[in-house]
């Protein structure tokens, strides 16, 4: 990977990071609001999944593409 994609993946993986925590932030006024006792059945745990796993799986790529660099940088 030449060092102008390196940077530009960087700078894309960043930002889908960014984007997907901005998203489960987002949700977090709701979910500390939540009522005590509020029944499992009232919860929209399909939008907390997808959520958090937008979120997770944009911070494992972003990891895994600096690991990717450090190693590409060790062998130069």
């Amino acid at each position: 990977m030449s060092e102008e994609n390196a940077l530009l993946a960087l700078k894309n993986a960043w930002n889908g990071a960014v984007e997907a925590s901005d998203q489960v932030r987002e949700m977090a006024p709701s979910v500390a609001g939540l009522a005590d006792g509020t029944p499992l059945a009232d919860l929209d745990l399909e939008t907390y999944q997808r959520v958090t796993l937008a979120q997770s799986n944009a911070v494992m790529a972003l990891r895994g593409l600096v690991e990717e660099l450090r190693r590409q940088r060790e062998s130069a």
